[in-house]
């Protein structure tokens, strides 16, 4: 029990409402000794009736009460419609403790006003409709209790309860007016002191803050002051798409202790009506969620800015495609969607209990049924639509997957965009056989059959291997490039170099990708695939290991892949036997190289290698390079002409740099032992 030595404490107690307080204490009940009055945030009140005077002057012991008495006592004190709890302190003045309201009238207002505000809907009931100074939740919501009040006046014929509300309202009032008036200084001010930060705070306000550097809206859910810690730690929500549906997430954020006052604004947590412009800034971030919205679910992307990386979350450039999916994270790390924090519905569903720091359509393809994302039996996702203020509260970051990279984040909405498809990379493709139109009728003729061809085994069988096999630089990966961008799906690229030899962890890797693939009806392309493409033999049985898992994981893969190999005549055998389409690929010739070097001129700007004449384009076509190596030279040429580009209006400089640097790439090749002799026709 608390002591209040050399204090006194009363209870005030009167049904007569129109005389709430008083400067002496007030006659209601006797008893012969103090009694404890329990409450959520008090655990116990001492009450007694003697004046002062009485307090300093009475020193004899007192009996104890018996049971009898103390029901009695309670009894009386829960007849009365307010129990106003006051100390009398050393300057002779009385102090509030606390204040009870019994009453049925009184309780329904204030279940009125305070409709949604504490977390626990039976919060009320817990703390015993007991309040404290400084009557938080009360001063939050006295504009709303007032206009109840007002309304209960105007329309309500009962007059028990009239007077019961009257009475409640004029009790209350001059207990929070100071606050009430401390208030209207911080709006005006603009400013609040660390001691009442509570006051621009109350549960349900829209709050900004950044995650991850982004300003966002938040929900306030509750606030307290550590004041051990000396920070004021307020409890905010936000919407966060998981996988399969939106839930209300939970995080806090901290404000250390300071000094005097500071403006609203710079603190780390700021009232959306403290803003400079709260309605511009609205709208903004209303906009931003409907692209929340329309970005729940599978979309292949352009991305440009900073991710956010999942290990640890520091941010990192990006620059490509990305594939977002929330739904595919957590299966990739074989995880069920999580199913933390509050639906936004409304249902109870187990809270987050970790403290974090904090359709778009693309382009329409010509092959509808290659670009649309496979929906799998696992994938059930919510898609409800949101409601304009869970609009405003939700993430503005996203789980997706960088292509490039190949490493799963976090992606801010608003540096997300439609993909520009390269329509032109596949006319630009150039093959000698028809290589180009072959994988392509493969792969539309895949997308629109109607026919399930497969093995005497259920789904096996099933996908489309292409093996692309040749000398480097001859268009075997931008085969593949160029296929997936007139499909409009992502091609997902593994170098075989990335993949380890370690049969178990191959398994996993391969299963990986594959898995994606199938996810996102992505193309699959194994780069340099020769080291589980080679013939098995009886030494290596570790390799003869890794050939196996490949050939198993392939004959079950349904989607299309493509590899890449520049050792065909090593290929096992049986891996032969079940690929779908073979391309060959040869050196380039002359009239091939004079394609290749025209492609690449009008790619880089045309304009730029304009003193170019058809006798040096002959000789440059002479010079047996391949197509990798006529785009490294390109770029090259343009930046060490970069510096004289004034003074080059002709072009002479960028063709004298240009066939310089083929000349010596041919020489170096040759010395290496790498070329041969055919690659210097074009110097005789």
């Amino acid at each position: 029990m608390a002591s209040l030595a050399a204090t006194a404490s009363e209870v005030d107690a009167q049904p007569d409402f129109e005389l709430i307080e008083s400067e002496t204490p007030q006659s209601g009940f006797t008893t012969p000794k103090e009694e404890e009055v329990t409450t959520e945030a008090q655990e116990a009140e001492e009450i007694n009736t003697v004046t002062p005077e009485d307090t300093a002057e009475d020193t004899t012991e007192e009996e104890e009460e018996t049971p009898l008495e103390q029901d009695q006592l309670e009894f009386e004190i829960s007849s009365m419609p307010i129990v106003h709890r006051r100390t009398y302190n050393e300057d002779k003045e009385w102090i509030t403790n606390s204040f009870t309201v019994n009453d049925t009238h009184m309780r329904e207002l204030l279940a009125q006003a305070l409709k949604d505000y504490f977390p626990d809907p039976d919060q009320l009931d817990v703390q015993k409709w007991t309040f404290e100074p400084s009557f938080e939740s009360i001063v939050h919501r006295w504009d709303k209790l007032q206009a109840l009040h007002k309304k209960i006046k105007q329309t309500c014929d009962d007059k028990n309860r009239i007077k019961a509300v009257n009475g409640l309202i004029d009790f209350i009032e001059p207990l929070v007016k100071p606050f009430i008036e401390a208030r209207a200084k911080i709006q005006d001010s603009r400013r609040v002191s660390w001691s009442d930060l509570w006051q621009i705070f109350p549960p349900g306000e829209l709050v900004v803050t950044k995650m991850y550097g982004v300003e966002s809206i938040f929900r306030v859910v509750s606030s307290r002051k550590r004041t051990s810690a000396k920070i004021y730690q307020i409890k905010v929500e936000y919407v966060e798409w998981n996988g399969s549906a939106c839930r209300i997430k939970n995080t806090k954020v901290d404000i250390d202790n300071y000094a005097g006052s500071q403006q609203v604004r710079s603190l780390k947590l700021v009232p959306l009506s403290y803003t400079e412009n709260p309605d511009e800034f609205r709208e903004a971030m209303r906009a931003r969620g409907q692209r929340f919205q329309e970005l729940r679910g599978y979309h292949y992307l352009a991305y440009d800015g900073l991710k956010v990386c999942m290990d640890v979350p520091t941010l990192e450039p990006v620059s490509g495609r990305v594939i977002i999916d929330t739904h595919a994270y957590y299966k990739s790390i074989n995880q069920v969607p999580g199913d933390s924090g509050t639906a936004v519905n409304g249902s109870n569903e187990e809270e987050q209990t970790d403290e974090q720091n904090a359709d778009a359509t693309n382009n329409a393809s010509d092959l509808d049924a290659v670009s649309t994302p496979r929906q799998t039996t696992d994938r059930k996702e919510d898609l409800s639509p949101l409601s304009d203020e869970e609009c405003l509260m939700t993430s503005p970051w996203l789980i997706g997957f960088d292509l490039k990279a190949k490493k799963w984040g976090r992606f801010c909405i608003d540096n997300l965009s439609d993909i520009e498809w390269n329509d032109k990379a596949f006319d630009n493709l150039v093959s000698r056989g028809g290589e180009k139109h072959l994988a392509w009728d493969f792969v539309e003729s895949k997308a629109h059959s109607t026919q399930d061809v497969d093995d005497f085994v259920h789904d096996k069988g099933r996908g489309i291997i292409i093996l692309m096999f040749g000398p480097p630089g001859v268009g075997k990966t931008f085969t593949a490039e160029a296929v997936a961008e007139r499909a409009r799906v992502p091609l997902y690229t593994v170098s075989a170099g990335v993949l380890s030899t370690k049969p178990a962890e191959l398994e996993s890797g391969l299963d990986h990708a594959l898995d994606l693939c199938r996810m996102w009806n992505a193309m699959l392309l194994l780069d340099e695939a020769d080291v589980f493409l080679s013939a098995r033999s009886d030494e290596g049985l570790e390799r003869n290991e890794l050939v196996s898992i490949f050939l198993t994981k392939l004959e079950y893969y349904q989607g299309i892949l493509f590899l890449t190999t520049n050792r065909f005549s090593s290929i096992d055998y049986a891996f032969q036997s079940r690929v779908d389409l073979f391309l060959p690929y040869y050196d380039l010739d002359a009239a091939s190289r004079r394609q290749v070097w025209q492609n690449f001129f009008v790619h880089f700007g045309e304009d730029k290698f304009k003193g170019i004449t058809e006798r040096e384009m002959d000789r440059l076509c002479e010079l047996g390079l391949n197509g990798r190596e006529i785009k490294n030279l390109c770029k090259s040429a343009l930046l060490l002409s970069e510096k004289g580009r004034a003074d080059d209006k002709d072009g002479r400089i960028m063709a004298e740099k240009l066939y310089m640097l083929a000349e010596k790439r041919v020489d170096a090749l040759r010395l290496l032992g790498h070329g041969s002799d055919d690659r210097m026709v074009g110097r005789q």
